[in-house]
């Protein structure tokens, strides 16, 4: 019998921001790659070992472990420019990954009239204008004529003549077009050209590379970028992102077979989040909030200004939704991580948790910021609220309905269970916990109808109290 790695697949349940990079950071010991299998430069995981902190965006998860092997599977797009300056803060904080980082030359390069695309269209849906969106619709579009529209790593190194006049024949329609100016496509054209020959040796070549690894006994970890609400397929259209989230893209886009699946770990937040316009179920403030965290291209109240316009602690002492949310973003520090843009705040939505974990096979649940659940001890509400169902047009439903529209409608029906107001920072172990938080878990053990495996206490890497 034939001796194999093990597979596994590491995804969010909410909207991408649930801090699944703390989760690998606990886990990653056991593996010996680590992969992405979608989106780009719009994701951000942010590390923390010691003092040293760094926010990734393209690059896998594994930057603090020597020999791991990094891999960018086909399922994403790559920025070379960003690539570059990712590597190069990398290697600032003293870690070295060019021998070990790999991307597939199956991958899509993110060409310059994309990131000009997404600068004039994308401000609708939230986009961070990383030209994720138009790469993507490039991908599937394929050609136009006789005019190559996805252009893949590979495919520009091994003939970056015809290829480099297609992404400035690309650049030079959309500046004529849209009027552009100060915007030299010769210029632009040049520069992208040098980055990606910059990135060339990191070009994998084998499109079974990773099979013939994990059939030699290596362990591979797949992470997510975004999450599975964000999914360009199941979540809520158009205020998504423009790759498969779930956890089964994980094999097409990270070019393994699924046979050597092994389990799917899902990762949570307490305190829900999200970044972007569309239907928010459990946000405090509902179309308020949305609108709030929208102005200025979501500018208007970056961290900086919410603190030194409000005192977070008379905050959540409001009767007023809006401003319980603004206190809880504010003590638990939910803004973009590059952005620093705030993140929308909602309660902890059992129902979503609970049909995600169904619909991607989920094995282990985390769930991270427990901690902060603390501060509802200090608002004006009778405890701390879970969502346990939903209220669409008077009927009382147990899913998330498949429409836009029908989820702008929803209500969330509340339950509400003791807050617990000692600090569980400290605690490591799960005997250790308050009889309230133990409770807590349970109810969202049997609403969610599976097991809690670990919760998060606090941001650093040790404060996790592992469950199972």
């Amino acid at each position: 019998m034939t001796t194999h790695g093990k597979s596994t697949v590491l995804i969010g349940l909410q909207y991408g921001d649930e801090g699944k990079a703390r989760v690998m950071d606990t886990l990653l010991k056991n593996y010996d790659i680590v992969a992405r299998f979608n989106g780009g430069a719009n994701a951000g995981h942010t590390l923390k070992v010691g003092d040293v902190e760094i926010a990734l965006h393209q690059i896998p998860s594994g930057i603090f472990y020597k020999d791991m092997m990094l891999y960018v599977g086909s399922g994403c797009v790559v920025n070379p420019e960003k690539v570059i300056r990712e590597i190069e803060e990398i290697q600032s904080k003293g870690l070295e990954i060019s021998k070990r980082l790999f991307i597939s030359g199956y991958a899509t390069l993110i060409q310059p009239h994309h990131l000009l695309f997404d600068e004039i269209y994308g401000k609708h849906i939230g986009s961070t204008k990383n030209g994720i969106g138009p790469a993507y619709a490039d991908r599937a579009m394929r050609a136009k004529h006789k005019e190559i529209k996805n252009i893949r790593f590979g495919d520009y190194l091994a003939d970056p003549d015809t290829f480099k006049e297609m992404a400035r024949n690309a650049l030079t329609k959309m500046i004529e077009k849209h009027g552009v100016k100060n915007l030299d496509a010769d210029a632009e054209i040049k520069k992208f050209h040098e980055n990606v020959f910059a990135i060339k040796d990191y070009l994998c070549h084998d499109p079974l590379m990773i099979e013939n690894l994990i059939r030699s006994g290596k362990n591979i970890f797949f992470e997510g970028a975004q999450s599975v609400m964000l999914d360009v397929v199941t979540g809520m259209t158009p205020f998504v992102t423009s790759s498969r989230t779930i956890a089964a893209a994980a094999y097409t886009g990270g070019d393994l077979s699924i046979r050597y699946h092994e389990k799917t770990l899902a990762v949570a937040k307490a305190i829900m989040s999200r970044v972007g316009n569309g239907p928010f179920v459990s946000e405090f403030g509902g179309e308020r909030s949305e609108a709030y965290c929208a102005e200025g291209d979501g500018f208007d109240h970056v961290k900086e200004k919410e603190y030194a316009d409000s005192n977070p602690e008379e905050l959540l002492k409001s009767d007023d939704k809006l401003e319980i949310g603004k206190g809880l973003r504010m003590l638990t520090g939910e803004y973009g991580a590059t952005t620093k843009r705030p993140r929308r705040i909602g309660m902890l939505d059992l129902v979503m948790l609970r049909q995600n974990c169904k619909l991607n096979g989920v094995d282990e649940l985390y769930i991270n910021k427990f901690d902060c659940l603390m501060h509802y001890s200090k608002t004006s509400l009778p405890g701390i609220p879970l969502v346990v169902a939903y209220d669409l047009d008077g009927k009382k439903i147990n899913y998330m309905p498949a429409s836009v529209s029908e989820n702008r409608r929803v209500k969330p029906v509340v339950e509400y269970v003791p807050a617990f107001k000692n600090d569980i920072s400290g605690i490591r172990n799960y005997d250790d916990l308050p009889q309230e938080v133990k409770d807590l878990i349970k109810f969202i053990e049997k609403h969610v109808e599976s097991k809690v495996c670990g919760i998060g206490v606090g941001p650093e890497r040790e404060q996790f109290v592992t469950i199972c």
